[in-house]
């Protein structure tokens, strides 16, 4: 369990700091766990990122999660300055879904327990 914390944070973490080079003024979280899955829910209020990044990043966090290189690559997470992509963060979770609406950005990621 020590180890899906710590993914979980990363998760967080790199998530955050996209918004926070991006200059977030306003960003709010919120973390569900329960018996099979931990739910994520980002909110970028007033975001400035263009629908083009926006894209971008809806179409990276929804690759396939990947097994293999969550277990070796997850620490790696946090290290580019920028997390332009979420590359990583995508391989560690399994849905995402990316909504702008009203000016604000909703990300809502979901990792399913093994």
């Amino acid at each position: 369990m020590q180890h899906e914390i710590k993914r979980i944070t990363r998760i967080v973490d790199d998530t955050l700091t996209l918004f926070m080079v991006n200059d977030a003024e306003e960003i709010d979280l919120k973390i569900k766990k329960d018996k099979t899955k931990t739910t994520i829910t980002f909110t970028y209020n007033n975001c400035n990122l263009s629908d083009a990044y926006i894209e971008k990043l809806e179409k990276n966090l929804n690759i396939q999660r990947q097994h293999e290189v969550e277990e070796y690559c997850w620490k790696l997470t946090g290290e580019n300055e920028t997390n332009e992509d979420l590359f990583l963060v995508g391989a560690m979770i399994d849905q995402a879904y990316v909504t702008k609406k009203n000016g604000n950005l909703y990300i809502e990621v979901v990792r399913n327990y093994e």
